[in-house]
């Protein structure tokens, strides 16, 4: 299995487990701390979230290496505290529902923006095809690092957009997934999302930058 699809399917066992875990407390979540603001310095930046935006890995504020946060589509409200959890949940509709953002220290490495022409490019497919929300779908060359997975981007080259997304299997239990990364300031943001919600990617792109941007504030 490539790295990417591997890293993916860690990362929904991970929500899956998650989700798990909080039907098994379900009672005792009511007599959890309240929402409160926490402060972190990631890098040069200083960033201050509301605590239920956070994934339990980000708990704590202070200098860290990663803000792992969790958010609602679409208004970008938290969904990191699994508060909305119970027996009666559908978390497959949650799932479809919610946008995982990770944010890191920018590095002195290619930016985002410029992956789809300067390392995407020469592994992907002649063949493209068009996808609701006006983006251009091409798959990756079987044998590729990224062999297995589409790229959906704004033409003509990916800059304002690009998403990295498994190809659809419907032997796959695990759902479809995507990743669209940005640089913003000093910091590398990752953001990962159900792909029924491609379409909505100019909104998807406003709400994780907008997150982003009031907490550096």
């Amino acid at each position: 299995m490539r790295f990417g699809a591997l890293t993916l399917v860690i990362g929904l066992g991970a929500f899956a487990l998650a989700g798990a875990v909080a039907i098994a407390v379900a009672p005792r979540l009511a007599a959890r701390q309240p929402p409160h603001f926490v402060v972190f310095t990631l890098g040069a930046e200083r960033l201050t979230l509301q605590s239920a935006y956070l994934r339990p890995s980000s708990r704590h504020g202070g200098a860290i290496d990663a803000l792992e946060l969790a958010a609602f589509f679409p208004d970008f409200s938290p969904a990191g505290d699994l508060s909305d959890v119970t027996a009666s949940a559908d978390l497959a509709e949650r799932f479809q529902r919610i946008v995982f953002v990770t944010a890191k220290p920018s590095e002195a490495s290619l930016d985002p923006a410029e992956r789809t022409v300067r390392l995407y490019q020469r592994f992907l497919e002649e063949n493209s095809w068009s996808h609701p929300g006006g983006l251009i779908a091409r798959a990756f060359l079987d044998g590729s690092p990224f062999e297995g997975d589409e790229l959906y981007y704004v033409a003509p080259e990916g800059r304002e957009f690009a998403a990295r997304c498994r190809r659809p299997d419907p032997e796959r239990k695990t759902p479809n997934t995507c990743i669209y990364d940005f640089r913003l300031g000093g910091l590398d943001v990752e953001m990962r999302f159900s792909a029924a919600l491609l379409a909505e990617w100019a909104s998807l792109k406003a709400g994780a930058r907008g997150l982003i941007e009031a907490a550096r504030r």
